[in-house]
């Protein structure tokens, strides 16, 4: 992964270039990111550049050197992965394969996307203490290049309270040229004592017309798919991507939160109850929770609206009626008693509470703060 292909946020790609060039490299890195904006890519494409001997014009690495070719293809041997997988005595190694076949095709990919690719979307997950012990063995052996070994932790915010406890002294003082890149999509649910050891590096949403002009490359698209797509992206490629592979679960999404909310701001209990009945109902946690997050972003587009923000919204044309209509109905504090439900919601279904109460106790506080 070079830097040239990942999507937008050129003064971070600057920013890592001159800290390899100068040397002055933190040996812990966290890559704060919205889900699906590029943090994997690019911390590998960082760590592509530290270790290839043919940097090109001094702003990116060569692409053709063993040490490229492996590190895109995810197979040096002095770089490792510990991702969320599920089983206690289960490890990232495991699922190498899988790992590596969802990132050539599409390095933008999402928590979900990762479940589905290695078929664990039904059952819960985390990075275990099995996983960490894994990687101290491995980081106990002495390098087989003479350049930079990383660990790559995608998602630490799952890691075990134990797993990061374990890890904790490494990270502070890891060996000569050991890096850890961790990437995550929420820092403040990061170990204190592991964030606080780190460099921080935003990741920022790519714009709409940076994503219109990647799309094509990635999916193959037409320009005006690319775009119709970019626009409601919310600066994430990997949106944009799972948007086009998944209309249908959108729609889906969308049929639920409308049923939902008609009810609602009907005064409907009952059938809001039904509404969050076919929620529980839903075939696995991990389409739940990605119901909190699709009826959060709903609860953003209605917000932006009730403020006069029509232009930037997000808004399709096809809905605009529907939202219009909430942002119409519902009170001004709404939104943000919503959104604070829908997180408490989206916690509970990952600590595995009963989808029954969960969507329930989801009804009722929407019910009543709707005026």
């Amino acid at each position: 992964m070079r830097f040239g292909d990942v999507i937008g946020n050129a003064d971070v790609k600057r920013a890592l270039v001159g800290m390899a060039d100068s040397g002055r490299i933190p040996h812990a890195m966290i890559f704060h990111e919205n889900e699906g904006c590029g943090g994997l890519a690019l911390a590998l494409a960082f760590f592509q550049y530290l270790n290839c001997r043919h940097h090109h014009d001094g702003a990116d690495s060569c692409g053709e050197c063993p040490a490229c070719n492996q590190i895109n293809k995810l197979i040096y041997p002095d770089l490792h992965f510990i991702f969320p997988v599920s089983g206690e005595k289960v490890t990232s190694s495991t699922f190498l394969p899988q790992w590596r076949e969802l990132f050539a095709k599409n390095p933008y990919f999402t928590e979900n996307e990762l479940y589905e690719a290695l078929g664990i979307e039904k059952k819960s997950s985390n990075i275990s203490v099995a996983d960490a012990k894994n990687i101290l063995s491995q980081l106990s052996l002495s390098s087989f290049s003479e350049g930079y070994r990383a660990v790559a932790v995608w998602l630490p915010e799952k890691m075990q309270a134990e797993a990061s406890n374990r890890l904790l002294k490494i990270v502070e003082e890891p060996s000569e040229k050991t890096l850890f890149l961790f990437v995550t999509h929420a820092p403040e649910r990061v170990l204190k004592t592991i964030s606080s050891r780190c460099q921080m590096i935003r990741v920022l949403p790519a714009t709409a017309d940076e994503i219109a002009v990647a799309l094509p490359r990635w999916t193959g698209v037409d320009g005006e798919a690319a775009r119709y797509a970019a626009d409601f992206a919310s600066g994430s490629m990997g949106n944009a991507i799972r948007s086009l592979d998944e209309k249908d679960r959108d729609v889906m999404m969308m049929d639920l939160f409308t049923a939902l909310m008609d009810n609602v701001l009907d005064r409907n209990l009952l059938g809001a109850l039904d509404a969050g009945d076919a929620l529980a109902a839903l075939d696995s946690r991990e389409k739940q929770k990605a119901f909190c997050r699709f009826a959060g972003d709903c609860v953003r587009k209605i917000y932006m609206l009730q403020s006069g923000m029509k232009e930037i919204s997000g808004v399709r044309p096809d809905e605009m009626e529907f939202f219009a209509n909430v942002a119409g109905r519902c009170g001004e504090t709404f939104c943000g008693k919503a959104e604070a439900a829908l997180s408490r919601a989206h916690k509970m279904v990952e600590r595995n509470v009963n989808q029954k109460i969960v969507f329930t106790n989801l009804v009722d506080r929407l019910f009543v703060s709707i005026k």
